[in-house]
């Protein structure tokens, strides 16, 4: 639950907010909210959060959701990661970790991802990890204010144990 008020302040940074869809400003305790529902490990919902060895202690610095309650669907991926560690390498290996476990703990063929039109930072990372653009939709960003496009994409499983 600590890990929650490290990630508040990730939440109220616009550039990303913007890509995530949360409330900005974000409200303090939003992120504790959200968590504790991570508390019980749904049996269809995964939360991993990403850190860093500091010289005191780990602090969060990101997460990856991932949620397989549509059965009907491949499970549902986003993640974020504070700005001060943007193109470091950190969400590439940490994705690849998420992924195993999702695809261990579902039979899943493919894990789906969505990405606001823009964000190119996400759109070259999916590319990077095997994803494809499957289609577009559109999404009301609260961080925004407006709906916007997505692009939708698949990872198959097949690209992701190949790679």
């Amino acid at each position: 639950m600590e890990d929650a008020f490290a990630i508040d302040p990730i939440y109220n940074d616009f550039e990303v907010a913007r890509w995530v869809n949360v409330p900005h400003p974000c409200p303090t305790g939003f992120a504790l909210e959200r968590f504790q529902r991570f508390l019980t490990f749904p049996p269809h919902e995964r939360c991993f959060i990403l850190s860093k060895k500091s010289d005191r202690k780990q602090k969060a610095i990101g997460l990856i959701l991932a949620n397989w309650m549509d059965t009907e669907k491949p499970p549902i991926t986003g993640f974020f990661l504070a700005s001060k560690f943007h193109g470091k390498g950190f969400m590439n290996e940490a994705l690849d970790a998420a992924f195993e476990e999702i695809f261990r703990l579902t039979d899943a063929d493919a894990i789906r991802a969505s990405h606001y039109l823009g964000n190119i930072a996400s759109e070259k990372l999916l590319a990077k990890k095997g994803f494809e653009a499957v289609g577009t939709s559109s999404d009301f960003n609260r961080t925004t204010g407006k709906t916007e496009e997505q692009i939708d994409l698949i990872l198959p499983r097949a690209v992701f144990e190949g790679a």
